[in-house]
């Protein structure tokens, strides 16, 4: 049976009970499942005649749509209890549609106008059983209440009918069938109207779209979805072989054409909107790295736990745009976060180093943070850059103490000489690099050597901020903000510089060592416990040229022959 404009609508709103296998008719749901008759049925009393349709789905159910001559019949019912007791005695025994049809009239005759109904029955009779005659027992009087197992008022007789006949188990496959089929077409008219019957002209939906979307993301999202269902019903129905095979691949290439047009656009906004929120991907790695070793513990944990909540956040935008967690462009941004907490976390671990409450991080874990953020193939590489850049930063912050030093040694007595910069260290700055292989093959950064005839002074640099902490042991520490962290001692890299110049300058020239606090507001506490003095920028000039604990001084030929064999062990 073919799907015709009633079907249509009735089916149209209501689908999804169809796929579900259960209809409405006029607001009675019918399970179609149960569902095993149809039919209509006249009906002529005293003159009235009326059309009813009906369905057995374990009980009859039956429907009218003149309600005038239902409510004339209801009162000939009424008026005539016995014209109403022959219809009922000619099918009281078959039990079939018109035993229940007279049943469910009566039932509601009685209740309409509060009629007896035993007043139906023999009263002469009641004592007696008899094909003809109608005792209290019989099945008629056995009332039921059930309010919608009344005849119930439908809009058309024959649309129900039709409706009802279509969904019958031998039509409902065939019926479903021609639906969606007749649906898909319905859906396609929308291009077809606008691309012609072909769809030969793409490109005047696309056009459409961008004068009715503009640039609403929301309104590209419904455009997506959209399209991304009518993709999948099409390709459904055509594996159920509902489709034509052929004609389905012409609609679907044109689809999937504008699907992936919509994806771009939904993808260009998306990027557009994480961009103006964010940022660009690329400044905030760079940010990141640039700012994760300048921070405290502290510092540190408040970031982490404000990356994981805009990790938690992205994570909620990408679910609700209906995207995987994976897919661009949510995926870089919340790979920004995710990926970035780890390696804060390895920070804070490598801080609390010591400390038993440190997070537990994966190698592979860490590796991809590494190599997300720093862009490479392998944490191999990722690795050499960081250390590059950390070295760098390092770099910089020591050239600011380097020039604080700087300057106050331009205050020294023109006897000392400074040992100039001739050296390139890895980010081009100038520095001095000083290697003796006969020694050992390996150069040593010194941040200043001043020769004098008192002996070589090596000055090492630090450009700390905050209290400093030396114990009785050696560690050093640095307090700022109410936290701790652990500094190395320079001890070991001051004695390798020593060992370095020692190893090809004159034995009676002495090296010096100083440790040089540039930042003058740096505290220091604990200086008693360094085997090598700590003096502040703004105290060294004083220290070196009061300086007087050497035994015997150098001749100034000696100080000239210290000055050519340290550049002449500069590498440059």
């Amino acid at each position: 049976m073919g799907v015709n404009e009633i079907e249509r609508k009735y089916m149209k709103l209501n689908l999804e009970k169809l796929e579900k296998e259960c209809i409405s008719v006029d607001g009675v749901n019918i399970n179609i499942r149960e569902l095993s008759k149809v039919g209509l049925i006249d009906i002529n009393f005293r003159n009235v005649k009326i059309t009813f349709a009906y369905l057995y789905d374990g009980g009859y159910f039956f429907m009218y749509s003149d309600t005038t001559s239902y409510k004339e019949l209801i009162k000939e019912i009424a008026r005539h209890k016995y014209d109403m007791r022959q219809k009922l005695l000619r099918y009281q025994h078959n039990f079939g549609v018109e035993h229940f049809l007279w049943k469910q009239l009566l039932q509601y005759t009685c209740k309409k106008f509060r009629v007896d109904e035993y007043t139906y029955a023999d009263y002469y009779s009641l004592c007696k059983t008899s094909h003809y005659s109608l005792n209290g027992a019989n099945d008629y009087f056995s009332m039921d209440y059930e309010r919608w197992r009344y005849p119930r008022k439908v809009n058309c007789i024959k649309e129900a009918y039709d409706l009802l006949s279509s969904v019958l188990p031998k039509n409902f496959s065939k019926t479903r069938e021609n639906y969606l089929r007749q649906e898909i077409k319905d859906k396609l008219k929308e291009f077809t109207d606008v691309c012609g019957n072909n769809l030969e002209n793409k490109g005047n939906y696309l056009e459409k779209l961008e004068m009715l979307n503009g640039s609403s993301l929301d309104k590209w999202n419904t455009s997506k979805d959209k399209l991304q269902s009518l993709i999948a019903k099409l390709q459904g129905l055509t594996q159920e072989e509902i489709f034509d095979a052929k004609e389905s691949s012409n609609i679907q290439l044109f689809l999937d054409y504008c699907f992936h047009y919509v994806c771009g656009r939904v993808d260009k906004l998306n990027e557009k909107s994480l961009l103006q929120q964010y940022g660009p991907i690329s400044g905030l790695k760079i940010k990141l790295r640039e700012s994760i070793d300048r921070l405290g513990f502290k510092e540190l944990l408040d970031l982490y736990k404000e990356y994981k909540e805009k990790e938690n956040l992205l994570c909620s935008k990408a679910c609700h745009a209906g995207m995987k967690l994976n897919e661009f462009p949510y995926g870089e941004y919340i790979d920004i976060y995710r990926l970035w907490s780890i390696l804060i976390s390895d920070k804070m671990n490598r801080i609390n180093k010591n400390k038993a409450e440190n997070k537990y991080i994966s190698q592979d874990l860490l590796d991809e943070a590494l190599i997300f953020y720093y862009d490479t193939e392998s944490a191999k590489e990722a690795d050499f850059i960081r250390t590059n850049e950390k070295y760098a930063q390092d770099k910089l912050s020591g050239n600011e103490g380097e020039q604080k030093v700087d300057y106050a040694l331009k205050w020294l007595d023109k006897s000392y000489i400074q040992i100039e910069k001739k050296s390139i260290d890895k980010v081009g700055n100038r520095c001095i690099f000083i290697k003796n292989a006969e020694f050992i093959d390996e150069q040593q950064e010194y941040d200043h050597l001043i020769v004098s005839n008192k002996g070589i002074f090596n000055i090492e640099t630090k450009n700390y901020t905050g209290k400093l902490v030396i114990d009785q042991y050696g560690n050093w520490i640095r307090k700022r903000d109410n936290e701790e962290e652990g500094l190395k001692n320079p001890l070991q890299q001051i004695r390798q510089h020593e060992k370095i110049l020692m190893s090809f300058l004159p034995e009676n020239c002495k090296v010096i060592s100083i440790i040089c606090i540039a930042n003058d507001k740096a505290i220091i506490e604990g200086s008693e416990n360094c085997p090598i003095p700590i003096i502040k920028s703004d105290m060294l000039v004083e220290y070196i040229e009061n300086y007087n604990e050497v035994e015997a001084k150098i001749s100034d030929l000696q100080v000239k022959q210290c000055v050519n064999a340290i550049y002449s062990h500069m590498v440059q």
